[in-house]
């Protein structure tokens, strides 16, 4: 431990990562020759390759819970990526070279994974130019790179604050770099770099000494803490210039067009998501959607009050929200008892008694209104787990605060509740463990993470959550809106050339969402271009659902809901693949 430690202060050579044993292939030992060398060769590079991807993403290495590079920050130079652009060009060239129709089980499946993820992280690099275009990703390098080590304690609080101190020590570089690399950036991304980087500033200035403190920082020998509070004062002075910079210098010619055309836009979402729908076939199935949850919504609508159009409903039901200081507890009082319905339901088999903890959202990280920040698949010891809600901002209006309130309706709260924690994203990384590769726990595509925990939503009240209260129903429906309403967005903005302004005001009315809030998230969708993988994903495990329950009944076999959910959440797979594991000679489209 102290080599690792004068390893990260000097930034010696990088350590070698774990041999990776759950690489999905099978043993060879009693496969025919052409099996056998493909498995062999596939084991090779699957342990070469993953040891590569740890060292050259060092934060995100953290993240999964390998720490052999946590006093590393990615390099972000011009030179450093066209680098790794040539290096993942390479790892490309040799997995094609890996015979993948002669491997069986979990690895000819891999395989397929593995592709799409090099693939689109080439697309990112080569195509989308994000480090050119996207200030915000530098932001977040520094951001999530200091709080993935000090969120959790899955070390002593001083081996961290060495952790700490050597990345502090990279945030020159990573502002040098940004400043030389970006160009062609749209405003409203330099907007919100602006905000995210002042957030870290508090962040470094108050979050992080507290959650030290609260960690055990008097333990420190005192010389030691007085070199981290250096350090730290160092990168509050390093993150406040690049606020400034990104202010004074690059918003005022930050001129970008953040539109990313179609052609590119449905290459990203078949590399990222499997889908490969064309973007006027995917409006054509949102817009079906949308019709089909608004006539819900006036079905339920009509069970409060028959006299009243859905829209008054829905205004009544978003203005029956807690007070600001009362998001926090009453969050956790919801925690509980879904956890107690889950397993009197007998939804899915629960790994654990453990629940997160629910806090405010860090200032660096509001772009959302809540989010689950989980301990990596890969971590050992610290378990901790966080479901955070973004409360209001103290210097918003009277008016901003109340809109912004009306997302935690006392209704939506409780879909919010399920969708981040109970069985929504932290029961999906309680299952994490029992997952069978390592690659599916690296590359886990967004409409499995964001599908899985918006079906839960639905699927919780249709098996009884709320008693059959209207209101109950009716926040669900809401909020299934409101993600048909993204993917309206994500479409308009990127395919479409709609302006922010037209699509925040049919967002609005898509998802019952008042102005601010409404602004807010299409906001969110120019730099998220495919966040339509919420809706979509939903919509693909519900049909896998009905799929895999007609492919039962026809041998004669009883679908049951758990085995359903139990099977699906240890796979780890997208839709598309997790179909062929578990309706053998499946060939029906995952999404129509």
């Amino acid at each position: 431990m102290r080599l690792r430690v004068v390893a990260c202060l000097l930034s010696v050579a990088l350590s070698a990562c774990a041999s990776h044993s759950k690489s999905g292939a099978p043993s060879s030992s009693d496969l025919p020759t052409p099996e056998r060398a493909a498995t062999a060769a596939y084991a090779h590079f699957i342990s070469e390759y993953m040891d590569w991807y740890l060292a050259a993403n060092p934060v995100r290495a953290t993240r999964l819970g390998f720490h052999e590079h946590d006093c590393h920050l990615q390099e972000v130079t011009a030179e450093a990526l066209k680098r790794k652009t040539e290096a993942l060009r390479g790892w490309m060239t040799r997995l094609e070279q890996v015979n993948g129709s002669k491997l069986s089980g979990d690895a000819a499946i891999d395989v397929v994974v593995l592709d799409h993820a090099l693939r689109a992280e080439l697309l990112e690099l080569e195509e989308e130019h994000v480090w050119q275009r996207k200030p915000g990703s530098y932001v977040e390098l520094v951001s999530v790179g200091l709080s993935s080590l000090s969120s959790r304690e899955f070390a002593p609080v001083g081996e961290r604050m060495r952790s700490l101190r050597a990345r502090m020590t990279r945030i020159p570089g990573v502002v040098e770099a940004a400043k030389a690399n970006l160009q062609d950036v749209p405003r409203l991304w330099a907007e919100q770099a602006i905000r995210d980087a002042r957030g870290t500033v508090v962040y470094l200035r108050v979050d992080l000494p507290r959650a030290l403190e609260a960690q055990g920082l008097e333990q420190v020998p005192g010389a030691e803490r007085e070199a981290f509070n250096a350090a730290r004062e160092e990168a509050v002075r390093h993150m406040t210039e690049f606020a400034t910079w990104l202010e004074k210098d690059l918003l005022p010619r930050a001129t970008g067009d953040f539109r990313m055309g179609r052609a590119l836009f449905e290459k990203k979402l078949a590399l990222e998501e499997y889908v490969t729908l064309d973007a006027d076939q995917l409006r054509d199935i949102n817009e079906r959607a949308i019709r089909d949850y608004k006539a819900w919504v006036a079905r339920e609508a009509a069970k409060v009050d028959p006299t009243q159009p859905p829209e008054a409903i829905m205004a009544a039901l978003v203005s029956d929200h807690p007070a600001s200081e009362e998001l926090i507890p009453l969050a956790r009082t919801q925690l509980v008892e879904l956890q107690r319905f889950v397993r009197e339901k007998d939804i899915l088999t629960l790994p654990s008694d453990a629940l997160p903890s629910v806090r405010e959202t860090p200032p660096y990280e509001r772009l959302s209104f809540a989010s689950m920040d989980s301990p990596g698949p890969f971590e050992r010891t610290g378990q901790a787990a966080y479901y955070n809600i973004t409360n209001v901002e103290p210097e918003w209006s009277a008016d901003e605060k109340s809109q912004h309130l009306t997302y935690f309706n006392r209704a939506g709260l409780l879909g919010i509740t399920v969708h981040e924690a109970m069985p929504g994203h932290f029961v999906q990384l309680l299952y994490g463990a029992k997952v069978p590769t390592d690659v599916r726990k690296v590359f886990t595509p967004n409409s499995v993470i964001e599908g899985w925990a918006h079906y839960a939503e639905q699927m919780m009240v249709d098996e009884g959550l709320g008693d059959g209260d209207p209101a109950v129903r009716l926040g669900q429906l809401r909020r299934a809106l409101q993600r048909h309403a993204r993917w309206y967005a994500a479409l308009a903005l990127h395919v479409y050339n709609e302006p922010v302004d037209a699509v925040a005001k049919r967002y609005a009315e898509i998802a019952y969402f008042e102005p601010f809030p409404a602004l807010r998230e299409v906001e969110r969708g120019t730099s998220n271009a495919t966040y339509l993988y919420y809706a979509m994903g939903r919509m693909q495990i519900l049909k896998l659902r009905e799929d895999y329950r007609r492919s039962l009944e026809s041998k004669g076999k009883k679908f049951v809901l758990k085995d359903f959910h139990d099977r699906f959440l240890q796979l780890g797979l997208p839709v598309e693949l997790a179909r062929k594991v578990l309706i053998p000679g499946d060939a029906a489209p995952s999404l129509e």
